[in-house]
């Protein structure tokens, strides 16, 4: 084996076979090889990036150049590797020119400096005897984990015979951008005893729509040579669905949920080799109904079956490979940017590219309810759907989806559904609207069918709720305010019951998500500031830092249990930072300080700083707050609004105390006004991070009301001699709400409400309730929201606990 399989091996422990994954069994099974190879292949396919292909195979970049060794060193010029530009669903199939049993794939991943992060990550191997790709069936031999970057190949253990054609499948990259890449590739062979299995999937393909609710089969045909076929199993992703020892091979399934599957069949014979197929479906709601697809960049227009752009929005071409529907899409990344589709029918779908550095858009029909579509994942990926409408009244619609600002949005393919069916011509719920401190609902009158106000009820979270109800010409609306404010990205169920002046029952039953500010209301963890001091954490080698929502996702894994990255807190007079590696924009102010961490070895790309301080305001006035950032940030000013904004930064809408620019950039240059601020003490936060390259951030701030630097020479860092001063945080009790408390056997656990529930707990016990001591083995997990759970083990004696709280 190679050190990475053994290395899976020591980490899984003595737990028993039953534990490995199943083509690491595969190759325990497998008896010793003999008469090993070191093979180059004779050509190479690729379904992206063809005008470089070569440099796979070619020895191009290796030390020794040609065919090389498993010892080969490559170099890192990105000029003398293989990339695909627009999408990670890339494949290459490597011709090994003649029959071999394949023992060892060498991949030497993408190393480029500062793009390492294009190279694969999850890859799929898949064989096939056949010469030709164009035509050759290939089943699948392994799923295999590489590491980023490196010079050296990496070598893994597979199990195929009877192997001519190769293809790796790349299912992921480092980076969650747009590109993927390899600088080598090469293959062993030795002897193998027995045949592996071959298994391809049959009636579907990747791609496919099924239909909500509906029942159709998963069948695969399956190739055992030995004819000692053991089982063949059934997957939805990870979740078994069942297995068959007999043929006909196949499964029938119904009512998978709605969304994206990974439908898998995989086939062990006794001698427990294996074999794999997989393709990938969308599960959806299709309405009966004639579709039409809109495209964004084909169908740009005021008409109807059209769209329409306000704001800044840049088209991404590709070439004819490019998974995007008709190879492009459009991209917008500032706050009020939008889109407009105008169309006649009964539903529309938005299908469009989805990414670590985007965010989300707000959208709605016809001006209605607000929605909210998320356009963030984990990995890339092109023409996933992201929301559908629900049912609509068969005549024309105006979808709109506007930009929220905190990362990118696309719009790239729409399916709409047309019928012949006639509309129920009825008033009806036109939208809701959540804010922390209220819920807005509105109907709509339609012809004689009119709201009776006098008939509306409200309940959320199940419970009857008070409302003021106004009418105005045809929208009767509806005002719900909460005792105290909806928890920030809480979900609440509601239902909407009335009747018009018909009789006609009017109602809807959905549920809303209260919007959630930059980051948590509760702040990000690092500890309280000091007098004359901002307190300051870094935080690397935690994550792809590529908006300020990967940003504020690092900052808070600094505080999390089994935390494997790197923290640094420090003390510091003045934010004035400057990247010394790779210097960013300097801003207003010059000498410059290197950012903290710098002295730890701070890498070049991903990672992100938190701050806070306590800023004493002299005067009462208007005060205009200054950040230049390299990339992008998001600030608060605890306790007053930001009235307006100049430069490149937003003000949240719902939380107006935040400030952000929430992309890359090489410098955001913002202004927000605080306008009639009260003089006294306010705690200002921030998080800024940097993705690659150069990296800058001040924070300054001068009396009055000013949209541009050159407005005024008053402007002052803050905690400067002629800036606002800093003075060090007061440390109140947090507020506390105590939860269950549960005693098994030696086990005690305490649910408990946390101002910070990403913060520093300490439990602490007593026997008298006067001696305290930490329990230094008790741990803290959040359980959602300010929920916390602490647990620790107990002597069986009676014991008092109480919870500290770090400011």
């Amino acid at each position: 084996m190679s050190n990475s399989a053994s290395s899976t091996l020591r980490r899984r422990g003595t737990g028993g076979l039953s534990m490995l994954p199943w083509f690491l069994l595969a190759l325990l099974a497998t008896p010793a090889l003999t008469r090993a190879e070191f093979l180059q292949p004779v050509d190479v396919t690729v379904t992206n990036g063809e005008d470089i292909k070569t440099a796979l195979i070619d020895g191009q970049g290796l030390d020794d150049g040609a065919l090389g060794s498993p010892d080969s060193i490559h170099t890192t010029s990105g000029g003398e590797m293989w990339s695909a530009i627009g999408s990670i669903r890339a494949e290459a199939v490597f011709d090994l020119g003649k029959l071999v049993d394949l023992t060892k794939v060498y991949l030497w991943n993408y190393n480029a400096p500062n793009d390492t992060d294009r190279g694969m990550k999850d890859i799929q191997i898949l064989v096939s005897p056949d010469s030709n790709p164009a035509t050759a069936k290939f089943s699948g031999i392994a799923t295999l984990a590489l590491t980023e970057g490196g010079a050296t190949a990496q070598a893994l253990d597979v199990v195929g015979t009877d192997v001519r054609l190769v293809k790796i499948r790349n299912t992921s990259n480092w980076g969650n951008g747009y590109a993927i890449g390899l600088a080598e590739v090469r293959f062993g062979s030795g002897t193998i005893v027995g045949k592996v299995p071959a298994v391809s999937i049959t009636g579907l393909k990747d791609g496919d729509t099924v239909p909500l609710g509906s029942e159709f089969s998963l069948a695969a045909t399956v190739t055992d040579k030995d004819s000692n076929l053991s089982r063949v199993e059934f997957f939805d992703g990870t979740t078994k669905l069942g297995e068959t020892n007999k043929a006909p091979y196949s499964l029938s399934l119904k009512s998978l949920t709605q969304g994206d599957h990974t439908l898998r069949v995989v086939a062990t014979d006794a001698s427990n080799f294996k074999a794999f197929a997989s393709v990938d479906v969308s599960v959806r709601e299709i309405i009966p109904g004639t579709v039409i697809q809109i495209d964004d960049n084909r169908d740009i227009g005021t008409k109807t079956n059209q769209i329409r752009y306000s704001g800044t929005w840049n088209l991404a071409p590709g070439n004819a490979n490019d998974p995007r529907f008709l190879n492009n899409d459009h991209y917008a990344d500032q706050a009020g940017a939008f889109f407009e589709v105008k169309f006649v029918g009964v539903k529309i779908d938005v299908f469009a590219t989805v990414a670590s550095h985007h965010g989300t858009g707000n959208a709605t029909i016809d001006g209605g309810t607000k929605y909210t579509i998320n356009y963030k994942a984990a990995q890339r990926g092109e023409q996933k759907l992201v929301w559908s409408s629900p049912l609509l009244p068969n005549r024309e619609h105006i979808l709109r989806v506007t930009v929220a600002g905190n990362g990118v949005v696309t719009a790239d393919r729409f399916d709409v559904t047309q019928s012949d069916t006639p509309s129920d011509e009825r008033a009806s719920v036109k939208k809701w609207d959540p804010a922390p401190n209220n819920f807005t609902l509105e109907l709509e009158d339609l012809g004689n069918s009119r709201v009776d106000t006098n008939t509306v009820v409200l309940r959320i979270d199940g419970a009857m709720v008070p409302t003021t109800i106004t009418k105005t010409n045809l929208i009767t609306t509806l005002v719900y305010v909460p005792a105290v404010n909806f928890a920030p990205g809480s979900q609440h169920p509601f239902q909407v019951n009335a009747k018009d002046v018909l009789g006609n029952a009017i109602s809807v039953q959905a549920s809303f998500t209260v919007p959630s500010p930059p980051f948590p209301l509760t702040g990000l963890g690092e500890p309280p500031a000091t007098a004359g001091n901002w307190s300051v954490r870094q935080v690397w080698n935690a994550g792809r830092a590529d908006a300020v929502v990967t940003g504020v996702g690092i900052a808070q894994s600094a505080n999390a249990a089994g935390f494997a990255g790197k923290r640094l807190d420090v003390a510091s007079a003045l934010i004035n930072f400057n990247f010394t590696t790779s210097p960013g924009n300097s801003g207003y102010f010059s000498e410059d300080a290197p950012f903290p961490a710098e002295t730890e070895i701070l890498p070049t790309a991903d990672w992100v700083t938190v701050g806070r301080a306590r800023v004493h305001v002299p005067t009462s006035g208007d005060w205009t707050l200054g950040v230049h950032s390299d990339d992008g940030f998001a600030l608060r000013f605890a306790g007053h609004p930001f009235a307006s904004v100049a430069g490149n930064g937003t003000i949240d809408a719902d939380y107006p105390e935040y400030l952000s620019f929430a992309t890359g950039t090489a410098d955001s240059n913002t202004r927000g006004v605080l306008k009639d601020l009260s003089a006294g003490d306010y705690v200002v936060e921030f998080v800024h991070f940097n993705r690659v390259g150069g990296a800058a951030l001040e924070i300054y701030a001068a009396p009055g009301n000013f949209e541009a630097d050159g407005d005024t020479d008053t402007w002052a860092l803050i905690g400067s001699p002629d800036g606002l001063q800093l003075v060090a945080e007061s440390v109140p009790l947090a507020p506390f709400s105590l939860g269950p408390i549960q005693v098994t056997g030696t086990t005690v656990t305490i649910d408990f409400d946390s101002a910070k529930p990403g913060g520093h707990h300490t439990l602490v016990e007593s026997a008298d309730l006067k001696t305290w001591t930490p329990n230094a083995q008790a741990t803290f997990v959040t359980t959602g929201g300010s929920r916390v759970r602490a647990t620790a083990q107990s002597s069986g004696a009676a014991r008092y606990y109480r919870v500290l709280i770090a400011p």
